[in-house]
């Protein structure tokens, strides 16, 4: 057959498609109309219309034709859109005129999983979605969501990852994509934990994510806004599950998958639902024919009894092409023999409408033609409690090295029983790993290989615990925290003590609750090791904030540790008591509790703690006005920690003395401290410590006036603060930034974030900020002209310092005062109260009281 007759159409788009179109049909020999519609599997006519025009043929037609010529289908995708009156500027848009970006170069993730060898069929449900994106992007209309829905194993993945791949050129800011394992009997993935990747995915490395799932939600909305981005979110179990997870931007385009229809999501926001059903037996067939190639030809009543076995089901026909694929020589007539036998010994092919019965047949027939050494792994694979293991874990829940685990790997990656993901991880389909946890029932050596994988992940922990200064062992911590978890069922005491220090540091203090709260259960009857697990919890407690179930734990752990006579514990849970009592303002108690803890650790012989320890009293007689004592402990803490190499006890106490100096008004040596104890803790990777030094310094420069730098350190604290959900951090924040605003002479927000810090601190019983704050809200009422409510700040704010016996906050707040008072009689009074403070804590204040008290005019504040 020679060229067909090309349309007669103006120049546009139109013209071009159907130019190319011929233009192909040239370069494929011209094949004839009913070679293509054979191919195709439509009739002559259908294919001839297709290349007569002047009507653009529907798209799922000319991809098959495209494919049937050998042609470039992507090519002829863009052509295809470019003919509707719309897309140009859905096609032009990002490259002609992209929409606004931040200042900084955006993120622009390529999330989506490789597309599906072999996709064939779903027509229909490709133009529906292509219809999606057929209109330009709106940032003020609603955001465009599909809702894929169907039977497991039906192919939703397969269909939304291809049609993503095919339309991925018109999202230039990225795609993302995660499979919500909305079906797994054990855990399908939180929008908390979802967000958590995708704010991963959009912001740089070292930026904080927000601990709770309404900040996620609010921060994802705002770095997707106004920008062209594709969203896949795979395997829902129900609308609630991704109503967190919309952009709230018409720019970005969603596509949901799940076995429910998702009726919540097309009622409440829109969404357009595109149901899967099986395979037609022509597409069924189809997929075969693409898979195994001219045997199902040779075979063709085989080929269709072989799709009507598989249930006409995507991921059975899959599996069963990979089983004919190892077998070459076998017919196609006698595999379906075998697994008619199977069918009717499991008699789950008959099974209804059973997804699950529906594929479980095919597992069975997959795993036949495994080495009893890969079929065991395969069934330990589904059985661990970990979702992915790298190849280190594998080996050791196989018993073997890690060549012998790629050995097994291999065969199980290669019949699509085991998926390898990008970062060299292996898992499981929700329904493989359920069959195979169902199959390793079965396994004699099943209790032997779990303990051999938790055993691995004990003992890889406590190395990289030792060698914590290394990136590369806290990179593995960080990947691994989620399966440390999950082994620790059965030996949580041991994990706990393990990794206590890894997640205090690192601010997961909600794992550390998790962790040693199962290890107090599992010490049950045990007093040594339930003391051990009280004074762990009592820290991560005193972290979250909880001073009285914090004071509780350790107060439990001292009884018990006494009657055991174990001094060492003694020691920790006295200094648990003592920080504690310093945070709660009952400074007197918390240096006696310091001193008990150092006397018993200096008997232990435990040099560590003891510096530990010292920092801590250090801080508790900076608070007592003692700033000649505070500086000594601080300075002997420094030395134990250098001799016994402890950076984090080191990083610390440069903190604290550079809290010393500032009080003592030598400001050039706190910034110095502030400084060197910043760089220690990012060297540690301990980013609750590189935050706090943020915020000192923020609280330094505010006192010499350069507030472009302090603005940057406070704002550099605030989203560590709120990632860790160290809520001191936040009373500490918002109090420095109220006085930075009353030194700037912004009022308004000064009496905010001060308010604020009063209400957080009284919720948390932290007196000391409380009433640091209280001053500084006097001061600021004061300055604004409100005198009768700054008087009764400053009340307060004498009040809580006679309870906690602070006289520097007390001397601050008659400073306040006498300016309130100002030339009136009572003014003089409060001079005379702070000049005897100061003149008690030898602080600079005292001269410039005098001076006033001289006669000399006050500064201003």
């Amino acid at each position: 057959m020679g060229a067909l007759p090309k349309p007669r159409l103006p120049d546009g788009p139109a013209k071009t498609l159907f130019d190319a179109l011929h233009d192909l049909h040239h370069q494929a020999g011209w094949p004839s109309l009913r070679d293509m519609a054979r191919e195709v599997g439509c009739s002559h006519t259908t294919v001839s219309g297709a290349f007569a025009g002047p009507r653009v043929p529907r798209w799922g037609l000319l991809e098959l034709i495209v494919e049937t010529l050998h042609g470039d289908v992507e090519r002829f995708h863009q052509l295809w859109l470019a003919t509707s009156a719309n897309a140009p500027a859905v096609v032009a848009q990002p490259l002609a005129q992209p929409l606004a970006q931040p200042q900084s170069a955006p993120v622009r993730p390529r999330q989506l999983p490789a597309d599906i060898a072999g996709f064939t069929g779903r027509q229909d449900q490709l133009a529906d979605l292509d219809r999606l994106v057929a209109e330009p992007a709106d940032a003020t209309a609603p955001v465009v969501i599909s809702a894929v829905s169907g039977t497991a194993g039906v192919g939703k993945t397969a269909l939304a990852v291809h049609w993503a791949h095919r339309i991925a050129g018109l999202f230039p800011d990225g795609q993302l994509y995660v499979n919500l394992r909305g079906y797994d009997p054990e855990r399908p993935m939180g929008a908390t934990e979802a967000l958590e990747g995708f704010l991963r995915a959009l912001q740089p490395d070292d930026a904080a994510i927000p601990p709770g799932l309404a900040e996620r939600a609010a921060r994802f909305r705002t770095l997707v806004t106004d920008r062209r981005m594709l969203i896949v979110l795979d395997n829902a179990q129900s609308g609630a599950q991704v109503r967190d997870l919309l952009p709230g931007t018409g720019t970005c385009v969603v596509l949901v998958t799940s076995r429910d229809t998702l009726p919540g999501l097309v009622v409440r926001h829109g969404a357009v639902r595109v149901n899967l059903d099986l395979l037609s037996l022509d597409e069924a067939v189809g997929l075969l024919r693409k898979l195994l190639g001219t045997r199902v030809d040779d075979e063709p009543e085989p080929a269709v009894a072989l799709a009507l076995a598989c249930a006409r089901l995507p991921l059975g026909l899959r599996i069963a092409a990979e089983l004919a694929l190892t077998r070459p020589r076998t017919r196609l007539a006698d595999l379906v023999a075998e697994l008619g036998d199977e069918s009717r010994r499991l008699d789950l092919l008959a099974a209804g409408d059973d997804e699950y019965t529906a594929v479980r047949t095919v597992f069975s027939w997959s795993c036949r033609n495994l080495q009893p050494a890969e079929d065991q792994l395969f069934r330990l694979l589904g059985a661990h409690p970990c979702r992915t293991l790298d190849d280190h874990a594998v080996a050791a829940l196989a018993g073997t090295d890690r060549v012998g685990a790629r050995r097994l790997l291999d065969p199980l990656c290669r019949g699509h029983l085991v998926e390898e993901d990008t970062a060299g991880r292996f898992g499981m389909h929700d329904l493989l790993r359920a069959y195979a946890a169902e199959k390793a029932t079965e396994l004699p050596d099943l209790p032997a290989a779990l303990t051999r994988l938790a055993d691995y992940y004990t003992q890889a922990a406590q190395v990289a615990v030792n060698t914590a200064l290394g990136e590369r062992a806290r990179d593995w911590l960080d990947r691994e925290r989620p399966h440390l978890l999950a082994i620790a069922p059965g030996r949580a005491g041991q994990l706990s003590q393990v990794l206590a220090g890894y997640l205090d540091t690192a601010g997961h203090y909600a794992d550390g609750v998790t962790l040693h709260t199962l290890a107090l259960k599992e010490a049950a009857g045990d007093p040594h090791d339930e003391a051990t697990a009280l004074n762990l919890l009592g820290v991560v407690r005193r972290r979250l904030g909880d001073y009285g179930a914090a004071t509780e734990h350790h107060q439990s752990a001292l009884e018990l540790h006494k009657a055991a006579g174990d001094q060492a514990g003694q020691a920790a849970a006295l200094h648990g008591l003592g920080i504690l009592a310093w945070r709660l303002g009952h400074y007197l108690t918390a240096r006696e509790r310091l001193e008990q803890a150092y006397e018993l650790f200096t008997v232990a012989g435990d040099r560590v703690m003891q510096g530990t320890v010292l920092y801590g009293l250090g801080t508790v007689h900076l608070q007592l006005g003692l700033y000649r004592e505070a500086v000594d402990h601080h300075l002997r803490a420094l030395e134990l920690h250098r001799e016994t190499g402890n950076l984090l006890g080191e990083s610390r106490t440069l903190n604290n003395l550079g809290n010393a100096y500032e009080r003592l008004g030598r400001l050039p040596d706190a910034l110095d401290h502030f400084r060197r104890s910043q760089a220690l803790n990012r060297q540690l990777g301990n980013q609750l410590g590189v935050a706090v030094a943020h915020t000192n310094l923020g609280g330094a420069y505010t006192r010499l006036g350069e507030y472009d730098a302090a603005l940057a350190h406070l704002r550099a604290a605030v989203p560590i603060y709120a990632a860790a959900g160290y809520r001191i951090g936040d009373v500490d924040s918002l109090c420095a930034y109220g006085l930075f605003y009353l030194r700037f002479g912004q009022h308004d927000q000064a009496l905010d974030h001060l308010r604020r810090a009063v209400a957080l601190s009284q919720e948390l019983g932290e007196l000391d900020v409380q009433t640091r704050a209280l001053v500084g809200l006097g001061d600021t009422l004061r300055q604004v002209g409100r005198r009768a409510e700054a008087q009764q700040q400053y009340d307060e704010a004498l009040a809580r310092a006679d309870e906690t016996g602070d006289r520097y906050e007390r001397a601050r707040a008659q400073v306040g005062l006498a300016r309130l008072y100002a030339d009136e009689p009572e003014a003089r009074q409060h001079w005379e109260a702070a000049l005897a403070l100061y003149t008690e804590l030898d602080l600079p204040a005292a001269l410039e009281i005098r001076v006033k008290l001289g006669g000399v005019e006050q500064g201003a504040d």
